[in-house]
């Protein structure tokens, strides 16, 4: 699909204005759009910008987070067993978990805050100062670039009628040319934060879903240093 392809899909979308979702909850504005736009991929080939795009869509008005990328291999000071051991609680199902989002400045219920060291890594601590994890700022950085080198970002203001949610698709872009700097000033600036995502099962052993690297869905657009408009 080229780019000309996509931008008139868009403007046929915006003109029709409001649309009913086609899911619950807060997924619905991704996958109404997508089924709307006639897509059956979260990312699309795009040969006139170079590759293949990730698709992201937002409601305007979202305070919602985004998952840019997960890592955790290699990272853990202490076996994520110990981690869910010494730090977790017992979640709805009654299981040992630890599910938390982290930004730098702030700290979890459970006492766990981030450091950045002038060695350019992130480290999880406790308020002891132990460090449990260490990332490498290169690394998160290599794998933004890779993950999310191209990203389609569409943005819905929506309503709801009779109690049911619509969307109307109007503002859309190319995001290109993540930068590390950005990333860097962001993660710094406490928008960029760590997921940890992680419960002990009935057998004893970890269920990890990956350490998610979150912002807000509408300051992705700050990561990149070319925003290209489409005009639809």
């Amino acid at each position: 699909m080229t780019l000309q392809e996509i931008t008139r899909r868009l403007i046929t979308l915006n003109e029709r204005g409001f649309i009913s979702s086609l899911r619950k909850g807060s997924t619905g504005v991704g996958h109404t759009f997508e089924h709307e736009m006639g897509l059956q991929e979260t990312n699309i080939p795009v040969p006139d910008i170079g590759g293949r795009v990730e698709i992201k869509t937002t409601r305007r008005e979202s305070k919602s987070l985004i998952t840019l990328f997960c890592f955790n291999r290699g990272v853990w000071q202490i076996t994520p067993r110990q981690l869910i051991e010494r730090y977790g609680y017992l979640d709805e199902k009654g299981r040992r978990a630890l599910k938390n989002t982290i930004f730098l400045g702030g700290e979890s219920s459970q006492g766990l805050n981030l450091r950045t060291n002038e060695n350019n890594t992130i480290s999880l601590v406790d308020r002891s100062g132990n460090i449990l994890a260490i990332w490498d700022v290169f690394i998160l950085v290599g794998k933004l670039m890779t993950k999310l080198t191209r990203v389609l970002f569409v943005i819905a203001d929506r309503r709801y009628n009779e109690g049911h949610e619509e969307f109307h698709y109007n503002e859309a872009m190319i995001l290109t040319e993540p930068q590390h700097r950005n990333f860097i000033e962001a993660f710094n600036a406490g928008i960029v934060g760590i997921d940890l995502r992680m419960h002990l099962k009935e057998n004893g052993a970890v269920r990890n879903r990956g350490t998610a690297f979150r912002i807000r869905e509408i300051d992705m657009i700050n990561l990149y240093s070319n925003v290209r408009k489409l005009e639809i």
